[in-house]
């Protein structure tokens, strides 16, 4: 008795039409089962926001707010906010008064690409009851470039770390030499390396941290087209989001020419190690009341700083109306 033809059945995987394969076959081109292909065609391939996964959509507003609060620190140690703060230190039992501004997160290169790394990753959770697309690659290989920025901007700070290892290491090395761990050289070697190349990065490391900034903000577009797109029409979000993916790809194309030839362009580009440059518009925001000050070799970064800010902040404004929209919606429906 010959199989049943389905209209319009193609490889979730691969996309081969499958409409003349058998419900238990496979498919011959990448051997998804038939059967899993017709489970996964009855979800659509873009939900409207209302009727996606709710995981996704508070994972994709809680990235975009983390996002909206990257300058926060800089704003606070600016205006001289952060000293001001008191915040628990479990160790200090003296209760001498611990601020904001004496605490590790106010370090410079902390707070900013744990708030990059936590914002972007976020933007790259996988949304259940959706149909695979074309550009799912892009979630994993944004990941990744998280992690790498994250990596490289806690290069500087973990000599503290090096530091503790080099003094276990010298304590082993004080024993006989028959009660020495056999870890005892490698501790020795691995931290004193550390503290002569780690606390000062050549110029490689800096232009690989910007590139994959750059390349994970890129990334990251994809993922809130996506979103903006099933909370309202294309053409604004593609708009939107144009910006962004513009300075990500200027970023990179600058960090690969400083890479090709250091002097044709300026070193100012090393500032964009996360994509952003929060102390700019920190410093332009605290300038605001007076007049705006900022000018000359400046007054270009500044506007591309607030430029990105804005952008960020209305994405999240898009995405928080529409979330508020879906659960009124929702609320209404429940009533009825």
């Amino acid at each position: 008795m010959p199989h049943e033809i389905y209209a319009e059945l193609s490889c979730d995987c691969c996309g081969y039409d499958l409409r003349a394969h058998p419900p238990d076959g496979k498919c011959p081109e990448c051997g998804t089962s038939v059967e899993e292909s017709r489970r996964l065609a009855a979800f659509p391939r873009r939900p409207v926001w209302r009727d996606s996964d709710p995981r996704w959509r508070r994972r994709m507003l809680a990235g975009m707010w983390v996002l909206v609060l990257l300058p926060l620190m800089d704003v606070l140690n600016t205006f001289g906010w952060a000293a001001r703060v008191r915040v628990p230190d479990v160790l200090d039992y003296g209760n001498t008064g611990r601020t904001l501004s004496d605490s590790l997160v106010s370090w410079p290169g902390v707070y900013q690409p744990l708030a990059f790394c936590i914002g972007v990753v976020l933007l790259f959770s996988k949304e259940r009851g959706r149909r695979r697309n074309k550009l799912d690659w892009t979630r994993r290989w944004g990941v990744i470039c998280s992690y790498v920025v994250l990596l490289l901007t806690a290069v500087p700070i973990l000599f503290i770390g090096s530091l503790v290892l080099a003094g276990i290491s010298a304590l082993f090395m004080a024993m006989p030499l028959k009660y020495q761990p056999g870890v005892t050289h490698f501790f020795a070697q691995v931290s004193t390396t550390y503290l002569r190349y780690g606390p000062s990065p050549k110029d490689v490391a800096n232009i690989v941290l910007v590139a994959f900034s750059s390349i994970a903000i890129l990334l990251a577009c994809a993922a809130l087209f996506d979103a903006l797109r099933s909370s309202g029409p294309k053409r604004p979000a593609a708009i939107l989001l144009a910006p962004l993916a513009f300075f990500a790809l200027a970023y990179f194309g600058q960090a690969a020419v400083h890479y090709i030839s250091p002097g044709m362009t300026s070193p100012e580009i090393f500032h964009y190690g996360i994509y952003f440059r929060p102390e700019l518009l920190a410093m332009g925001i605290a300038d605001l009341p007076a007049g705006p000050n900022v000018s000359g070799p400046e007054l270009p970064p500044f506007l591309g700083e607030a430029v990105k800010w804005c952008v960020v902040l209305a994405i999240a404004v898009w995405l928080s109306i529409a979330q508020l929209t879906a659960w009124g919606q929702r609320k209404k429906a429940s009533t009825t």
